[in-house]
């Protein structure tokens, strides 16, 4: 499942290529859980930008009157957007907006093998709604170690790996990313929040900054048969782990690393380093 590392890897290489002006949309015939409005038809506007909250896709377009429209775009478990310069015909290819930019046409496409993702269309007002259901971004500046000291306070009985996990509390943190964070942090990902120390809820924050610098520089993580960025390229983020899908610990390099599970998710750690 695309996480932060990997959606902002794609939504850098989209910015890249905008604005675009669209001139035909195309919904493929099984895209009906994704799409939300088919009836939206950005033919004649203009894709302005792409932002990111968390591990969430925000499309920017105008129409020909100076009207914002804004679209959402979550990958889900498999989704991608590919760039081309002419017709995308990968296999699961289930929105493919077809136009120009300023060094000629340009092709995107959203993939999704396996059709969790959505592409919901919402005017500025219901879209804001829409975003207060996600907490702070952990990659800008809205996340703090403060605010990390008040959820010790105010959810002091949450396991620290499976709250990771929770996007109104930690946007855009993944499976990957938790197990990682609290191996970097040199903590066990069972601990309850109300026994972690100051101290540690510092490194739990640095070590949040820590793999999101390290799989952004790499372009994101790619597993076996997983995610691809918008020209199709594989992650090289894998070199970096240092306990997820791990055998050795590759912090201290001798512990044999634990698998667990979590909230139902496959869940690593060292015990050596992590206390």
């Amino acid at each position: 499942m695309p996480e932060l590392p990997e959606v902002e890897t794609i939504k850098s290489q989209l910015s890249n290529v905008l604005p675009m002006e669209i001139q035909d949309v195309v919904y493929s015939d099984v895209s009906d859980s994704i799409v939300k409005d088919k009836d939206f038809n950005p033919r004649g506007m203009t894709l302005q930008r792409v932002e990111r909250q968390g591990k969430v896709l925000r499309f920017f377009f105008t129409d020909t009157h100076g009207n914002e429209w804004r679209a959402i775009s979550g990958l889900g478990m498999s989704g991608s957007w590919r760039i081309a310069t002419e017709e995308i015909t990968e296999k699961h290819t289930h929105i493919k907006l077809i136009g120009t930019n300023a060094k000629g046409p340009l092709h995107l496409g959203y993939i999704d093998p396996r059709r969790f993702g959505v592409f919901h269309l919402y005017s500025p007002p219901n879209e804001a709604t829409w975003l207060t259901r996600l907490g702070p971004d952990v990659s800008k500046a809205e996340f703090t170690l403060e605010y990390l000291l008040m959820l010790k306070k105010e959810r002091p009985n949450k396991v620290l790996k499976p709250f990771l996990l929770e996007q109104n509390f930690f946007s855009g943190v993944g499976n990957y990313m938790a197990s990682e964070i609290c191996a970097h942090a040199g903590v066990r990902p069972t601990r309850r929040m109300k026994t972690l120390t100051k101290l540690e809820l510092e490194k739990v924050f640095m070590a949040i900054r820590i793999v999101l610098d390290d799989s952004i520089a790499t372009g994101g993580t790619t597993f076996s048969g997983g995610y691809q960025d918008a020209f199709g390229e594989k992650g090289e983020g894998v070199k970096n782990l240092v306990v997820f899908y791990q055998k050795t610990c590759q912090l201290c390099k001798k512990s044999e690393v634990k698998k667990i599970t979590l909230a139902q998710r496959g869940t690593y750690y060292c015990p050596k380093c992590q206390k």
